[in-house]
């Protein structure tokens, strides 16, 4: 039998773990109630546990009048085509920054640091001007292109990361053979690191579908995205939290769905090259 220690330190361990999960949990269940619960009590005093469910939120953001769901369609648009824009620039500039020697390599990094940590509304002023004057002004090509000032230094620099963890002898052999870098990246590194790309797609797919800051400013009225129709609910008659919750209770899913879909590939990204033989 175990030890009354060990019975206590067993079950703090199973309440620290409820704690934790009810600390990221338990919004996501407040909203998800907050959309199916009648409106009239979603603030009720003394607060209402007990009510019947409705989908009234859920039919009036996708069907009448369906505002939101032609922004789901709009944010897929503007998400999916984040990632193809970036990959193919994110990926050769992390493997150069991985495998050759380059003068003022640190400062490059630095400054693919410095775009992360700007906030983005530090950039809204100086690429509304550029779009409007090019005239892209309303388009989802727009967004896509202004939404890699965020992704592309993330993917860079988780990128170089898993291509830093691949053995150089690999590639090393095949230059010995005549490949030139392009085919060593191509059919030696990248197969070896496709984890890293699933997951760096993933992180980089989610931060296009939950920003708001340039599509905001970006966007026209057909092309706007989910998040900017949510902010449509907060109007000076009043806040109409049913509507936001089910919006947002729908913006959750397409990346829990992704993350559910990819989650062997999570595990193998996050701990690629954490164990060498």
């Amino acid at each position: 039998m175990s030890s009354p220690k060990a019975r206590f330190l067993t079950a703090l361990t199973y309440a620290g773990g409820l704690l934790f999960l009810a600390v990221f949990i338990g919004p996501i269940l407040w909203f998800l109630a907050l959309a199916i619960r009648p409106a009239d009590t979603a603030f009720a005093m003394p607060p209402q546990f007990t009510f019947e469910p409705t989908l009234n939120a859920f039919r009036h953001i996708l069907v009448d009048p369906g505002v939101n769901g032609p922004q789901v369609v709009n944010s897929l648009i503007v998400a999916i085509g984040a990632v193809v824009l970036n990959l193919p620039f994110s990926v050769p500039a992390a493997y150069a920054l991985s495998r050759f020697k380059l003068r003022g390599k640190k400062h490059i990094m630095l400054w693919y640091l410095g775009l992360l940590m700007a906030p983005p509304i530090a950039f809204l002023i100086p690429y509304f001007i550029l779009i409007t004057r090019i005239g892209l002004q309303g388009s989802y090509f727009s967004m896509v292109l202004v939404l890699q000032t965020m992704t592309i230094p993330f993917s860079v620099w988780l990128m170089k990361s898993f291509i830093d963890e691949v053995p150089a002898e690999l590639e090393e052999a095949a230059r010995v053979d005549g490949a030139r870098w392009f085919t060593i990246m191509w059919r030696i590194t990248l197969p070896i690191v496709r984890p890293g790309i699933i997951v760096t797609s993933m992180f980089a797919f989610v931060f296009a579908w939950n920003n708001a800051a340039f599509p905001l400013v970006l966007s026209a009225r057909s092309t706007a995205t989910l998040p900017i129709g949510t902010l449509g609910y907060f109007a000076t008659s009043g806040v109409t939290w049913n509507f936001i919750a089910a919006a947002a209770v729908l913006a959750m899913i397409p990346p829990m769905i992704i993350f559910l879909v990819f989650d062997r590939y999570v595990v193998r990204g996050l701990t690629f090259g954490s164990v060498k033989g």
